[in-house]
C-alpha cells in the first residue's frame, strides 16, 4: 500500500480505509472519537461531479426508489437521541460523548447531502415519506440511548450491504465514489455505535448482557428481511442475491457481536 496525499492506495488501485483511532485498550474515549471525526471531514474522496450521474433507463429504474429511501434515511435530525445523550453524559460523567454524537450525525447528514445531490443530478426526485423509514423513527423514540443505538446500529449493518450493491449496479463515476466513500465512513460508524453499546452494557450480569443480544439479533434480521423485500431488485443487480445477504448480514452482526 502506498501514500497518495492523504488517501492510502492499494496494490489494486483503490482508495482504503482511513486507520482507525487508536489506543491502548480496546475500546475508544469519546475524546478519541472526536479527533477521529473532525480528522475524517478532512480526508474525503474526491467526487467526480464533473461526469454528471448519466443512468441508462434500466439502472434508473433499479436504483431510484431505493436511493430516494436511503437519502430519506440519513437525512434525520437525531433530536431523540441527542437529547438521551445529554442525560447519559450528566449520569456518566462522559460530557464529551454528546459531541461525539453530533459529529457522528453531521457524517449521517453529508451522506443524505451526497445522495440528494446525486438524486438531483440524475433528474430523481426527493421524498419526504416513507414508510419504513417512519417504523425506524418510531421505534428510535420508544426507549432511552441504548435503543436509539441498536435502531441505529441495524441501519449502519444493512447500509454495508446495501452500499456495496449499489456501488455495482450502475456504472456511473459518481455514485460508485460516492458508495466508497459511504462505506468507508460506515466501518467506522459502526464500530463508535458498538463500543457504546458495550459500554452500556458492561456492567451487567451474564444473562442480561445475552437477553439484549438476542433481542438484538432479533430486530436485526427482521429488519433485514423487511429490507431485502424493499430493495430485491437493487440489491439482486448489485450482485447481492438472497443467499449472499444473509451470508453478508451474518458476518456483520457476528462482528457486532464480538465487541458489545
Amino acid at each position: 500500500m502506498i501514500e497518495l496525499g492523504q488517501h492510502a492506495v492499494t496494490p489494486t488501485g483503490t482508495l482504503a480505509a482511513p486507520p482507525p483511532p487508536t489506543r491502548s485498550t480496546s475500546l475508544r474515549s469519546s475524546a478519541e472519537w472526536c479527533d477521529y471525526f473532525h480528522a475524517n471531514s478532512q480526508r474525503l474522496l474526491p467526487i467526480p461531479w464533473e461526469d454528471g450521474v448519466p443512468l441508462t433507463a434500466t439502472e434508473r429504474e433499479i436504483v431510484a426508489h431505493s436511493m430516494q429511501t436511503f437519502q430519506l434515511g440519513e437525512s434525520g435530525e437525531g433530536r431523540h437521541i441527542r437529547r438521551a445523550a445529554d442525560r447519559y453524559a450528566a449520569r456518566s460523567g462522559d460530557v464529551e460523548y454528546p459531541a461525539a454524537l453530533r459529529l457522528f450525525i453531521g457524517e449521517e447528514h453529508r451522506h443524505a447531502a451526497l445522495l440528494g445531490r446525486i438524486l438531483d443530478g440524475a433528474g430523481i426526485p426527493r421524498i419526504r415519506k416513507q414508510w419504513s423509514d417512519g417504523i425506524f423513527r418510531k421505534l428510535r423514540h420508544q426507549g432511552g440511548l441504548e435503543l436509539a443505538i441498536c435502531v441505529l446500529l441495524t441501519a449502519e449493518l444493512i447500509a454495508k450491504i446495501y452500499y456495496a450493491a449499489l456501488r455495482a449496479a450502475t456504472r456511473s463515476s459518481v455514485i460508485r465514489r460516492a458508495c466508497e466513500q459511504i462505506l468507508r465512513d460506515e466501518a467506522m460508524h459502526i464500530q463508535f455505535q458498538s463500543e457504546r453499546l458495550a459500554l452500556l452494557r458492561r456492567s451487567r450480569r451474564r444473562w442480561r448482557r445475552w437477553t439484549a443480544v438476542t433481542l438484538q439479533r432479533l430486530f436485526f434480521y427482521g429488519t433485514c428481511t423487511v429490507f431485502w423485500m424493499s430493495h430485491r431488485r437493487m440489491l439482486a443487480a448489485g450482485g447481492f442475491p438472497l443467499r449472499r445477504v444473509i451470508r453478508r448480514a451474518r458476518l456483520e452482526f457476528r462482528h457486532v457481536i464480538t465487541i458489545v
